[in-house]
């Protein structure tokens, strides 16, 4: 059972803060709150006077000014106290009261807290409260302020843990601390003070003020002449300071929540010393897993290797004139030090590089670096994907291992080649966009004069095909057809899949390089008048001749096959939208045919058509009601990135702790979960997933999963394993592609990251209507991801009457209809909703028996660990549920930041 700080018993042999005063004869006053005779020197091993000064005098004490020679670190260390000049109640002591306490009680002690009238007093064994003296009997027990809250909480307390409430034997064990008579004094370091324009001018962290007050309120109540004995008098000076006490308190506990507090802002986040910044750009002579850092970044984060080299080779006795080198080098970007730089960095080094916004573990990826003399980090144009840069001024920080333990970390987990299958779905993660689409399409399905026809692995094929094949594993089978972007994923993620890694960067080498040469021959250009496309006057009447039909049967029409075969056609640069490198048949209808319909700023679709394409362009009342759909894109993406990104951070708190066992291969569980697979992208997402049929297990593999397609499955999951440490067999085999046994984290990073991208995505559309197929002809809105986010938010924070497969189904589709997520990620975030009071409803025995309570995303990170709850918000809330639990239990947080292993 816990107990509560007993604060007279901490502040025994504290030293006890007298003075209000902060400064005097410009020194700290020594009994105040920054006195050096009480927390240490202000200046390593040096007196307040400066008689004594020097390690050499370490532990003494100066005999004049009686500061102790010790080092000024012990001012972080050192606590103090204020003995009040009354005593009060407790302010934690009184929260809990008012959290678990009925009533009467806690409207009976706000009472005798402030009016003085209020009595307690004795009738036949029973207690009761008035105001009136004259109806207290003759000769009664009577009890005033605190020493009457003290009674009727003691009297509550025994009368409720006799009628078996457990909750308040911890009122009763501890009683005695319900009255405060000290306050502790922080160290004063971690409650700076600031030296104003003039020397009596302080700038103190408001913390200081209450500590002030409370000084101050003491020294007037030493110095009055009347006797505070006398209720009402008593009560004039034990309400202020009662007050005070409860601001300080409050205060405290927010600064250690939210995202400034000392727990995320300083405990759960740190600033990193080995680490860089600059813009990118791409270098596609890089190997994939090479990245080029500035030479002046370099002499930065290797300064201690450089000038440890410099010594090395003679260059140098001193360390200090080695670092004095370096340092001018870099000043003046002297490039005298670029060979040793080359030397040092490209034997073994590696560096993390992170792009922000950090939503999932590809946004930080390893790489082996190499030195440019330039100001910008090259990157290798590959590694757009993972990280979802472009190089329109991205910027990218570095950090930089510094053990060999680390080191080593980075080449095993971090590096790029270590991450080619991505953990949302084990596709393949560098994937080729743009020029290089456009170049392996030109090659593939145009004759670029690149020669006649040969015979390659016995099959007639044009000179360009083979060219494209020479980029693929030798023994890998041929391929002759044309390659749009689709087709060249899909070949990717085949090599990637049976392929080594090595052979997966080759390849990739290869296309980029091959799609660049060829993108460039192909020498593409556009021009405004040859987008005009012929007939389209003629087309677009067409579309809009019927006038009596509704919306959305006109909406269909104009977003139909018929207008995108049209465009196809017609439309000079169709092959870049066929090959997949840019842009969409939506986007050049808008160029060249028409805007179509578009939703106002409420998400509704406007009944009048914008007829005119932009090569046209609008007429007045086309332009003002464009404007709408254009500023809510802009308005969507604003508030709606900061929405999804607290959406993803409350998912990753929530599922912190859920991990997947080292060895356990199967929990035994007989319980599975139920889906139904309608589609061939649902089957897809179970890839590697464990089924129960007829009694046995069976893996749903690449060669059967589209068996599965319009069929029941029933899943061993993550929400019904038995081991805290989720399976192997519940989880399926995708934990082989994982760097982490942290599966939840990644679940919610997918989520979260697809949330995020979806979002941004939004702006793009500039609200130009689409709407979904099982839309109902009423609700004619504009079903975009916006209306998706709040879906998903309503699915992660109210359940009403839904089981764990039909919150799991509705997670599905609404991520899954825009991206290829892995169905396991939507069942890990599922099992950390599932509760039964405060233990998780999987790992309890008699679980069948019980039925599961689903909680909030908002509420899990409280469940999961004390501290998480403490970090969010509502600190008194959770300090009081951190109280009443008891540790119940400790998350994956508190153990790193109390010590404990993982």
């Amino acid at each position: 059972m816990p107990e509560l700080l007993d604060i007279h018993e901490f502040c025994k042999d504290l030293p006890e803060i007298t003075s209000s005063k902060i400064m005097d004869r410009r020194k700290y006053h020594a009994s105040g709150l920054f006195s050096e005779q009480i927390f240490g020197p202000v200046r390593n091993y040096t007196c307040q006077c400066g008689t004594y000064y020097g390690i050499s005098k370490e532990g003494g004490k100066c005999s004049i000014c009686e500061v102790d020679i010790v080092s000024s670190i012990q001012r972080r260390r050192r606590f103090a106290k204020i003995i009040l000049p009354v005593p009060i109640m407790n302010p934690l002591f009184y929260d809990l009261l008012h959290t678990i306490g009925n009533k009467y009680l806690t409207n009976n002690i706000d009472m005798f807290l402030t009016n003085e009238k209020s009595i307690l007093y004795e009738k036949d064994n029973d207690l009761l409260v008035t105001t009136n003296v004259e109806a207290i009997p003759f000769r009664a027990k009577t009890w005033h302020c605190l020493d009457a809250v003290e009674k009727l909480v003691d009297y509550f307390t025994d009368d409720y843990i006799d009628k078996g409430y457990d909750e308040w034997k911890i009122i009763k064990k501890n009683l005695n601390k319900l009255i405060l008579r000290e306050v502790i004094v922080l160290p004063p370091e971690l409650r700076p003070t600031a030296k104003g324009a003039t020397r009596e001018k302080q700038s103190l962290d408001e913390i200081n003020r209450f500590y002030v007050q409370i000084l101050t309120k003491k020294e007037t109540i030493k110095g009055t002449v009347i006797d505070i004995s006398d209720k009402r008098v008593y009560y004039q000076y034990f309400k202020p300071v009662q007050k005070i006490v409860n601001e300080l308190y409050e205060h405290i506990l927010q600064k250690l929540s939210k995202k400034t507090g000392l727990i995320r802002g300083n405990i759960l986040g740190k600033r990193i010393d080995f680490s860089g910044r600059a813009i990118i750009v791409p270098d596609p002579t890089l190997d994939l897993d090479e990245c080029s850092l500035p030479y002046k970044m370099v002499l930065e984060l290797f300064k201690i290797p450089i000038a440890k080299k410099l010594i090395e080779i003679g260059k140098f006795r001193l360390f200090n004139e080695a670092i004095d080198l370096v340092s001018e080098c870099s000043k003046y970007n002297n490039k005298i030090l670029f060979n040793l730089c080359k030397q040092i960095v490209e034997t073994d080094e590696v560096c993390l590089l992170n792009r922000q916004p950090t939503l999932h573990s590809l946004s930080i990826l390893g790489f082996k670096i190499r030195v440019n003399s330039g100001q910008v980090i090259r990157v290798h144009p590959l590694i757009c994907a993972p990280f979802n840069a472009d190089f329109d001024g991205d910027q990218m920080a570095v950090y930089l291992p510094i053990s060999e333990k680390t080191k080593q970390e980075v080449y095993d987990k971090f590096l790029i080649t270590n991450n080619l299958k991505s953990p949302a779905d084990e596709t393949l993660t560098t994937t080729p966009s743009q020029d290089i689409i456009l170049g392996i399409y030109s090659i593939t399905t145009y004759d670029l004069n690149l020669g006649e026809e040969v015979k390659y692995k016995g099959e007639n094929i044009t000179a360009g095909m083979k060219i494209f094949n020479d980029c693929l594993p030798e023994d890998y089978k041929l391929i002759n057809e044309s390659i749009n972007k689709k087709k060249l994923l899909t070949i990717l993620n085949d090599i990637n899949i049976n392929y080594d890694k090595d052979i997966m960067k080759d390849v990739l080498g290869n296309i980029q390089r091959t799609g660049f040469v060829y993108a460039t021959l192909f020498g593409v250009s556009m021009s405004l008048d040859s987008c005009i496309v012929d007939g389209s006057k003629e087309f677009r009447d067409k579309l809009y001749e019927s006038k009596d039909s509704d919306i959305k049967d006109q909406l269909t029409k104009v977003t139909s096959k018929e207008t995108e075969n049209f465009l196809r056609d017609k439309f000079n640069y169709s092959y870049m939208i066929e090959s997949g490198s840019r842009g969409s048949w939506d986007q050049v209808r808008q160029i060249v045919l028409t805007r179509g319909f578009i939703s106002n700023f409420e998400g509704r679709i406007l009944d009048t058509p914008i007829k005119h394409s932009l090569i046209d362009g609008l007429t007045q009342e086309e332009f003002f009601n464009s404007t709408y759909g254009s500023r809510k894109g802009l308005l969507d993406v604003a508030i709606n990135t900061g929405f999804s990104g607290y959406l993803s951070r409350k998912l990753i708190f929530s599922s912190a702790n859920l991990q997947i066992s080292k060895t356990l291969e199967d929990c035994g569980t007989t319980d599975t979960l139920e889906v139904y697979v309608k589609n061939e992208q649902k089957a897809r997402t179970l890839l590697n997933r464990y089924h129960i049929i007829n009694g046995q297990k069976e893996k749903i593999i690449q060669n059967n999963y589209k068996d599965y397609i319009g069929k029941t499955v029933w899943l061993r999951s993550p929400i019904y394993c038995k081991n805290e440490k989720v399976c192997h067999t519940c989880y399926g085999d995708l934990y082989k592609n994982l760097n982490s046994t942290f599966i939840g984290i990644i679940a919610a990073q997918t989520l979260g990251e697809a949330s995020t991208q979806l979002t941004l995505r939004t702006f793009h559309t500039s609200g130009v209507a689409v709407t979904k197929e099982n839309q109902k002809d009423e609700d004619m809105r504009q079903m975009d991801i916006i209306s998706d986010l709040t879906f998903a938010a309503e699915v992660l924070h109210r359940f009403k009457d839904k089981t764990e497969k039909d919150i799991t189904s509705d997670l599905f589709d609404i991520y899954g209809s825009n991206r290829s997520i892995h169905h396991i990620h939507y069942e890990c975030i599922v099992s950390q909703l599932m509760w039964v009071d405060r233990y998780k409803w999987r790992l309890l025995e008699n679980r069948n028996k019980l039925t599961p309570k689903f909680h909030s995303i908002q509420a899990v990170p409280a469940f999961e660990s004390w501290l998480l709850g403490l970090s969010f918000g509502y600190p008194k809330q959770n300090i009081i549920k951190g109280i009443l639990d008891s540790g119940l239990y400790k998350g994956i947080f508190d153990k790193l930041l109390l010590g404990e292993k993982v």
